[in-house]
């Protein structure tokens, strides 16, 4: 199973995460976490290609430990395996930073 992010680590070293959204297009449009990419988690393996290398994946739902575990537990799977989801997710982090 994969780690947690803590919303501190993120905070302290936010330049070595690949952050992925994997909540749908709508809650995407209305908030997201800075920085983070799009890809819904239904469409996660299909494009698993679009994950670089050199920074550590960080999966974002609404409230952390949901889809988020999940998106990190398959890009695990599919090669990527230090993946971690983040704790409170989109939520947690516009909580500490709006």
């Amino acid at each position: 199973m994969a780690q947690m992010l803590t919303l501190a680590a993120l905070a302290d070293d936010p330049d070595r995460f690949h952050l992925i959204d994997v909540r749908d297009a709508e809650d995407y449009a209305t908030a997201h976490v800075t920085g983070a990419v799009h890809i819904p988690l239904a469409e996660l393996e299909a494009r698993v290609g679009e994950i670089p290398t050199g920074k550590t994946p960080v999966t974002i739902c609404g409230k952390g430990g949901g889809r988020s575990a999940e998106g990190a537990d398959i890009l695990n799977r599919l090669g990527h395996p230090y993946t971690l989801w983040l704790e409170g997710g989109t939520n947690g982090w516009l909580a500490q930073n709006t």
